[in-house]
């Protein structure tokens, strides 16, 4: 209804792979959570050409720095974890390269922190109770409960892991977001009002939004 592009998921993936990202890298960070940090960054490393592999790491004699196109890795800085930061910074920057673009809608990929301090940034962020959220993906995705429910669990434990360990915040701070909207509470349609109206005032300051009637005589 704002007539904006939307950036998803997919779209920053897309621009992040055209950034130099590897896609199994992608892969890893967005799923993050569902077993170890090690062992998923282990296979990651193991099948993106980009980076060495863990044998091949320890076939080096010389423990000076080895520089990389992506970024610089020292013995003092863990090898594994290194890599997969440095890609996270990555797909930072392509998020603020298109939010710079103007007239977009972000979604997800850490924007709420990476935009923060944004001037013309609105961080919404959308909850909504566990069942209703559940009863939802079983409609849409023609999952049973139970499988419902370990998938939102596995994604809210995925965008928890990544925001606390890449960028040390909670992804539930209130303070992270300009407007909080629980669609168990409110309807879809009230919630877009919602979202307009905070925006419209962000834009044009002091701008009428309602007007109350006269009381009845």
């Amino acid at each position: 209804m704002l007539g904006l592009r939307v950036v998803d998921r997919e779209a920053i993936e897309r621009a992040a792979l055209e950034a130099g990202v590897p896609e199994v890298a992608l892969h890893e960070l967005g799923y993050e959570g569902r077993r170890g940090l090690v062992q998923r960054i282990l296979d990651a490393l193991r099948t993106s050409p980009a980076i060495p592999s863990v044998v091949e790491m320890q076939r080096r004699d010389s423990l000076t720095p080895l520089t990389m196109s992506r970024g610089v890795f020292t013995p003092a800085r863990p090898l594994l974890s290194a890599a997969m930061e440095d890609y996270v910074r990555m797909v930072g920057m392509v998020i603020k390269d298109m939010a710079e673009e103007g007239n977009v809608l972000i979604i997800g990929r850490a924007s709420q922190v990476l935009l923060r301090d944004a001037p013309e940034a609105l961080h919404v962020q959308i909850v909504a109770p566990l069942p209703r959220r559940v009863e939802k993906r079983m409609r849409l995705e023609g999952l049973t409960q139970r499988e419902a429910t370990q998938r939102i669990l596995a994604s809210d434990q995925a965008r928890a892991d990544y925001l606390r360990r890449y960028y040390r915040v909670n992804w539930l701070d209130t303070q992270l977001y300009d407007l909080v909207i629980n669609t168990g509470r409110i309807s879809i349609q009230t919630a877009v009002q919602l979202v307009i109206l905070a925006q419209v005032q962000r834009v044009i300051p002091g701008v009428e939004t309602y007007t109350p009637r006269a009381s009845a005589q």
